[in-house]
């Protein structure tokens, strides 16, 4: 078996990423760093898989849908509402151009042997899905076959396609702003590239209304509904004066509705709430969710005609493609003043 491209970056003395953009012919490259990593390459006895370059288009007639996860207990969350569209979008989109699929999860392997066991890069492509990182993308790059990451940027030189995050949670914002609130709570995610978009997209949102962001108001949870209730809960300990909730997905924002349960509050009247991503379950509530809808379908099959434009052209410039996303009203948004209002007149019935 012949050297990896791994072993190839570590005897050059350089990052795995940086050794993948010599073989992919990146211009970021100075000269020395590639004479290094072409002699290491040599030495060792490497050699890069054959890509297809302009004007030799490639028709793929395999695609191989690639997941990673943090466990295996987490495989049914991802593949829920929100990837489960997605992956029918990819599915719909290979059927149509008579591509077979593979799913395949990640196994904690290094990615490189991983791929040594996948169908080769002449007619076949990768889609990244999950929390992948540069250098797992420049072990495929330097494996070479097309690839395309779905819901997930890196710094790395390689197409993407996701939601355009940041305006989705500058409408979710604006949309609260609009029914009169000006303390506006964020319920956090994991640190990501998608989640800080969602981050930035609020605070710009505040800002452009005069109103400066107190990280008071942010409180951060791992995505999961009882991470979500205790961070809501703890939320709602600090007295914020916070009048509505704009949280990272739906998922978090029902874990909202819990903890606003638990305290004996009603979503909308006491505490408006914001979802994002527009899953099934934003139906399923008691109160329907007002959320940001994704185009989960539609970003899966883009992402396989991504995939199919890459193949046909290795040299083509890298696409980053954003999917424009909309608010869906339900009922849990209402003006502060009625939430004030409803407070006193329950107050007033008590006594």
């Amino acid at each position: 078996m012949g050297a990896s491209l791994r072993e190839v970056a570590a005897t050059a003395g350089v990052s795995l990423s940086t050794a993948s953009r010599v073989f992919t012919n990146a211009a970021v490259v100075s000269p020395e760093i590639r004479e290094r990593v072409l002699a290491a390459s040599e030495r060792l006895g490497y050699r890069p898989r054959e890509r297809a370059g302009r004007g030799e288009p490639t028709a793929l007639r395999s695609l191989i849908f690639l997941v990673r996860v943090h466990n295996r207990v987490g495989l049914a969350a991802m593949l829920g509402d929100f990837y489960g569209y997605v992956l029918q979008g990819v599915e719909a989109e290979c059927r149509r151009q008579r591509i077979s699929m593979r799913f395949a999860l990640d196994d904690g392997t290094p990615l490189e042997r991983q791929l040594e066991r996948l169908e080769p890069p002449g007619d076949s492509g990768i889609l990244l899905v999950g929390p992948f990182t540069a250098e797992d993308v420049a072990a495929v790059q330097g494996q070479g076959y097309p690839l395309v990451l779905l819901n997930n940027v890196v710094d790395q030189p390689v197409d993407a396609v996701l939601p355009d995050y940041y305006h989705g949670a500058q409408l979710a914002v604006r949309h609260l702003l609009a029914a009169g609130h000006q303390r506006i709570a964020y319920l956090h995610g994991r640190d990501r590239y998608t989640t800080r978009l969602r981050l930035q997209g609020y605070e710009a949102a505040l800002r452009e209304a005069g109103i400066n962001p107190d990280p008071q108001w942010v409180v951060s949870s791992s995505m999961a509904p009882q991470s979500a209730r205790e961070a809501v809960a703890e939320l709602l300990r600090r007295e914020t004066g916070c009048t509505a909730l704009f949280c990272v997905n739906d998922v978090s924002a029902y874990g909202a509705l819990l903890a606003l349960g638990d305290a004996g509050l009603q979503p909308g009247d006491d505490l408006s709430v914001v979802g994002f991503d527009d899953l099934d379950l934003s139906n399923l509530t008691t109160t329907r969710l007002t959320t940001i809808h994704v185009p989960k379908l539609e970003m899966g099959a883009l992402a396989v005609r991504r995939i199919q434009e890459r193949a046909a052209d290795a040299e083509a410039p890298i696409q980053r493609v954003l999917l424009g996303v909309r608010l869906v009203e339900g009922e849990t948004v209402s003006p502060p003043a009625f939430a004030r209002a409803r407070r006193n007149g329950r107050a007033i019935a008590m006594e």
